[in-house]
């Protein structure tokens, strides 16, 4: 198509094209053009965007995080992605706010808070300590630079600062801890009589042609085969396309040469310190006062004294004097220039002379040297295949999906054009309704796709489907069958079986309700329950309001009972029916440390209510837009 428009492109068509490519530039800017989808604003908040870079990333962590409470992997059909999608958003929208919020405020975090905080965080550990390498190359791996992170992390910091104040401030009064323990811990005894409803199904036989016929003609709305669809569709599968890619020993051996500094551990440098600190803006005598001091220290240590006696008894450094000035194994950067400058000049056994920073004058002894240690090609081939197999699927995937998406759009009424320039093939689902189906059809967001208007009823191929597991897909419909109605033959079965609970749960609900109103007339419970024509026993339960001992429904109702005696009747699924008596309430009296739990669990719901009710509050106050037409 573009070879087409280029041949022809020329006089007067030429310059027409010309100009009406470039209006859009002169009112969007080129950015718009060559600066990606990424950049696009799905949402402004109080004039700051929101991008569908970050909803997209947002978006993908939300998926991930999903992921990991069934396993690492969302089971088909489990992920609504358009609530998914707006949850991300309400996230990203409400992030901004505290954003501004705490920038208004002065909410600032330190250099030292994150470092804490990014040495605590499991994934860049080995042995339970951070290692800067593993730190190194998993933002490597992610496209993320240190700086980035690191800037994002003091963010996330700061907002939790912000958070906290209002979760971590709120006041649990004794006086609700009290009522709460009084409701939680409250044992309701009950005497329970349960009537099972089939007890009184009449026999299949009983239920007539004439009355199957008038259940059919009365509910023929839910004996109709569903509309179904059968599909066409094209997949795009990552893991098959890395299962395809070929990488060779000779590229591996390339790549291991270009990445050689990512598998050797750099120099190290065992040293120790005197630090002579020098205070500050201290005058010129203070200094030169420091300096005869860490002069008189090397001094003693060139005499023959021990370097750890004297760092013991000279070193301003609190963290390192109690250890003979220890400060362990070291790389470049780890001391700052004017301090490495020194150190990785030395050789083992050597004193430094007195060396001048902010903090004071540093005397520094180079213990012993570990040289640098690059692992061999062998041990890290798999690691550098992965990573080379990874990289190249994803840059193939990125071209196949432009690819589906072109022709898709180029070709709406044929998958042919997508597989002769993907070389995919095209595959054929099973039936599938609006609610179920199988293999692809188990997923919502196929199922949705195919009823579709632009699907259905124009005929033509979907839009390029991006799935929770990072498949993608492309369809259209090959057969459709509309809904019709099934023949009384074809459901009359269970249509006998419909009409037997459904009178069977009347006669149930029926005979309780007579049981009721004879306790409540006088009747022992148990006394009425011996007349029924059912074997039925009256149960005695200890309830509490999460109790599983019954079933939600009587729990309701035995904790809505006033009084000793005080009976009610209860519908249950399936058309049962069950009678609730209440015997007696006992209130334990809690202990210290049931009072220690109950406080902190309301002060986490209270505190989560009264943060809610802060970025209600926000939003109630704050200028957002939602460009739903980006999203």
């Amino acid at each position: 198509m573009l070879q087409k428009i280029r041949d022809k492109a020329t006089g007067w068509i030429a310059y027409t094209i010309i100009i009406l490519i470039a209006i859009p530039f002169a009112l969007w800017g080129v950015d718009s053009y060559f600066g990606g989808s990424g950049r696009q604003v799905v949402a402004e908040v109080n004039g700051e965007p929101v991008t569908q870079q970050a909803l997209q990333q947002e978006l993908r962590q939300q998926r991930d995080r999903l992921a990991q409470l069934f396993g690492g992997r969302l089971p088909e059909g489990a992920l609504d992605e358009g609530a998914l999608r707006d949850q991300a958003l309400q996230t990203l929208i409400r992030r901004e706010l505290l954003r501004q919020t705490a920038r208004e405020r002065g909410y600032r975090v330190s250099a030292q808070a994150v470092a804490r905080e990014l040495a605590r965080i499991p994934v860049f550990q080995q042995d339970g300590t951070f290692d800067a390498e593993r730190y190194a190359r998993i933002l490597e791996a992610q496209r993320l630079t240190p700086q980035a992170f690191e800037a994002d992390l003091a963010r996330g910091l700061v907002l939790e600062q912000l958070e906290a104040g209002v979760r971590e401030t709120t006041p649990v009064t004794a006086a609700r801890v009290a009522h709460y323990l009084d409701l939680a811990l409250q044992v309701r005894e009950v005497d329970h009589l349960h009537l099972p409803a089939p007890a009184w199904a009449p026999p299949r036989e009983e239920i007539g042609d004439e009355a199957v016929q008038a259940y059919y003609n009365a509910h023929r709305d839910r004996f109709r085969a569903p509309e179904r669809v059968r599909l066409d569709y094209v997949l795009l599968d990552p893991e098959v396309l890395e299962e395809d890619l070929s990488i060779s020993g000779a590229e591996l051996r390339r790549q291991y040469e270009m990445q050689r500094d990512r598998f050797t551990t750099p120099e190290e440098r065992r040293a120790a310190q005197i630090l002579i600190r020098v205070p500050e803006g201290a005058d010129e005598d203070a200094v030169q006062a420091a300096r005869e001091a860490a002069r008189e220290a090397r001094d003693r240590v060139q005499n023959g004294e021990s370097f750890g006696k004297v760092a013991r008894e000279v070193s301003d450094d609190r963290l390192t004097a109690g250890e003979g000035g220890d400060l362990g194994w070291l790389q470049r950067g780890d001391l700052g220039n004017a301090l490495d400058g020194v150190l990785f000049t030395m050789a083992p056994g050597e004193v430094s002379h007195p060396v001048r920073t902010a903090e004071g004058f540093h005397l520094l002894k180079l213990e012993s040297v570990r040289p640098p240690q690059t692992e061999p090609f062998e041990a890290v081939r798999e690691r550098l295949e992965a990573d080379l197999r990874a990289r190249r699927a994803e840059s193939r995937l990125m071209e196949l999906h432009e690819r589906l998406m072109t022709q898709a759009f180029e070709h709406p009424r044929s998958l042919e054009p997508a597989v002769a320039a993907t070389g995919l093939e095209i595959q054929r689902s099973g039936w599938i309704t609006r609610t179920q189906g199988e293999g692809i059809g188990t997923l919502e967001a196929v199922r949705k796709a195919a009823f579709s208007s632009q699907v259905l009823q124009e005929g033509q191929n979907s839009e390029l489907i991006e799935l929770s597991d990072g498949r993608a897909v492309i369809l259209r419909v090959a057969r459709h069958e509309p809904s019709r109605p099934r023949p009384l033959e074809a459901v009359e079965d269970r249509i006998r079986e419909r009409i037997r609970t459904q009178e069977a749960g009347e006669a149930a609900e029926a005979a309780g309700r007579d049981l009721l109103k004879a306790v409540r007339a006088g009747e022992p419970l148990e006394a009425v329950a011996a007349t029924l024509p059912v074997d039925v026993t009256v149960e005695r339960l200890q309830l509490r309001r999460n109790s599983d001992a019954a079933p939600a429904r009587v729990r309701e109702a035995a904790f809505a009972l006033d009084g000793a005696g005080a009976v009610t009747g209860v519908s249950l699924e399936a058309g049962d029916y069950a009678l609730v008596q209440l015997h007696a309430v006992k209130t334990p009296e809690p202990d210290g440390e049931q009072r220690s739990r109950a406080r902190e669990h309301l002060r986490r719901v209270q505190g989560s209510a009264e943060f809610e009710a802060v970025l209600r509050h926000l939003e109630n106050g704050a200028d957002i837009e939602i460009h739903r037409d980006r999203l």
